[in-house]
């Protein structure tokens, strides 16, 4: 997928700088995908789906098509007219999620699941008082020193 998405930005005649920003993720993301140390995430396509609705999802995806669709169409429409239905989730069965979760194609994006405990409740444990008994630092050569609590 990394060589589409650098066809796809050599084709719109954009360095990486500006393609990372069109996309929405950082110039070092783009970097390590590019590199090959990490892959695509869903959240990637969904945002080149986004800022390019014309660049053919399936081809993005797994190289099957071509790069664009039939012009003023998405690819998800373009899908739906060839006689087919488009699914999103086997089109990314591929794309590993890096995130923990899981963002929907198209739509606005989502963000992690937020925490669903009340602000308001707190837990007490009765932990006896704990006092310091000494401190330790080490230093880079080997060595330390102790100080101890003063009572």
């Amino acid at each position: 997928m990394k060589d589409r998405i650098i066809s796809l930005m050599k084709h719109m005649g954009m360095s990486q700088k500006v393609f990372a920003a069109e996309i929405c993720i950082s110039e070092g993301a783009l970097s390590s995908i590019f590199s090959g140390r990490t892959k695509p995430t869903l959240n990637t396509v969904n945002n080149i789906h986004e800022r390019f609705p014309e660049v053919n999802v399936g081809w993005l995806i797994d190289g099957k098509g071509e790069m664009f669709t039939p012009s003023g169409q998405s690819s998800v429409q373009a899908d739906a007219n060839d006689g087919g239905h488009i699914n999103v989730s086997s089109l990314a069965a591929g794309i590993p999620i890096q995130t923990g979760f899981m963002e929907p194609l198209s739509g606005t994006p989502q963000g992690p699941p937020q925490n669903s405990f009340p602000a308001t409740e707190t837990k007490s444990f009765d932990i006896p008082m704990r006092r310091i008994a000494e401190i330790r630092v080490f230093y880079d050569d080997g060595t330390f020193e102790t100080f101890p609590a003063k009572s």
